[in-house]
């Protein structure tokens, strides 16, 4: 058999129950991952209140978040991304917030097909007048909402009801997702005792949850009162603390009265 000519895999792949089902990838397809997540066109992305251009066949994907995805510890993924770059599949780029991983020659696995175009439909797609502007905006948005789908789902513990999540946060206003990918890791990372689990994704969304980060936290935090008697709010290093845990600075100032 012939190992010559490509085949099309859709990106639908991923939400399919054979490839979503709970396993260790192996190598194999840990690269076919790679290839159906990284960006086909380019967008932008907010991190940590940093906006970052993703191009054509580059991901930003955490080594954490490859490592889940694939259920490897992220010794073995590192090693897997290392191999992958030896060979001229990846390069890899550190950045202040996040590793960018981009496919070599990415073309080569997306555009064969273009060449391979029959002329009836070459000239159909001439002919076509038609203009659509609305159209084209609404699917560049949806595309936008897509990635920004990937990186919640690559980043939320407890993944279930992936279908679901998938539907309601598509259906999300643009604010409330921006919301979302600028305060998810720093809303993950926060668990008031060592044990604590967080709440399903579905609930998550449903909930809107994003919009009461912030309270939840004030609401963890212990007294003011008990702190500013320990130490002197004019210390402005002790001030920044204070703030940096979520205090205002109206709660500070009344606690130290």
């Amino acid at each position: 058999m012939s190992n010559k000519g490509w085949i099309s895999i859709h990106r639908k792949l991923r939400d399919n129950q054979l490839w979503t089902e709970k396993r260790v990838f192996s190598k194999a397809e840990a690269w076919i991952d790679i290839l159906l997540m990284v960006n086909h066109k380019e967008a932008k992305v907010i991190i940590k209140n940093t906006m970052i251009t993703v191009g054509r066949g580059e991901s930003i994907l955490s080594l954490g978040s490859w490592s889940l995805r694939w259920n490897w510890n992220k010794s073995a993924t590192r090693r897997f991304l290392s191999l992958l770059q030896d060979d001229e599949m990846i390069e890899l780029k550190n950045e202040s917030i996040t590793t960018r991983l981009t496919v070599c020659n990415y073309e080569s696995y997306q555009d064969s097909r273009n060449a391979n175009e029959t002329q009836v439909k070459r000239k159909r797609n001439a002919s076509e007048t038609q203009v659509t502007p609305n159209n084209n905006v609404n699917n560049e948005n949806n595309e936008n909402k897509e990635i920004s789908f990937d990186f919640f789902w690559s980043e939320y513990p407890n993944k279930v009801a992936k279908t679901k999540c998938k539907a309601k946060f598509l259906s999300l206003k643009q604010d409330d997702i921006d919301k979302i990918v600028r305060t998810l890791k720093s809303y993950i990372a926060y668990k008031p005792f060592k044990d604590y689990n967080h709440c399903n994704p579905l609930t998550y969304l449903n909930q809107e949850r994003w919009n009461s980060e912030v309270k939840s936290v004030l609401t963890e935090l212990p007294p003011l009162s008990k702190i500013v008697a320990t130490v002197s709010i004019r210390v402005p290093e002790e001030l920044k603390r204070l703030l940096d845990k979520g205090y205002t600075q109206e709660q500070i100032t009344k606690a130290a009265v």
